[in-house]
């Protein structure tokens, strides 16, 4: 699953992420994509994920360069004040796990014998 936040800042790209995820929890799908120019994105979804517990993990994170392409799109939705002081689109991938594995491995939970 992929989607595309446009150049949706917070509060809406916060609101929009939020649905997304819940979505994404209901669905057949493996994995997701998001892709934001909204920066705190990246900490917002990992905030939520943890907040909820959600069954996901933040699985990559990169960043490209907004297109003129990318630009070309948003002139007619959006205004320029709300992408103007941006020049990269992070791409936020998003993997169902399972939370009793996760808990099963996590070296935090697991017991040294003396």
């Amino acid at each position: 699953m992929e989607i595309n936040l446009k150049a949706h800042r917070c509060p809406t790209a916060q609101v929009l992420m939020n649905r997304i995820l819940e979505a994404f929890v209901a669905s057949d799908e493996p994995e997701l994509v998001i892709s934001t120019i909204e920066p705190s994105l990246h900490r917002n979804t990992l905030g939520r994920i943890a907040g909820l517990e959600l069954p996901l993990v933040v699985n990559e994170v990169h960043t490209r360069q907004i297109s003129d392409r990318d630009l070309l799109s948003w002139q007619e939705q959006f205004d320029e004040d709300d992408f103007g002081d941006v020049r990269d689109i992070v791409c936020i991938k998003v993997i169902k796990t399972n939370k009793m594995m996760d808990e099963v491995n996590d070296p935090r939970l697991i017991r040294v014998a003396n």
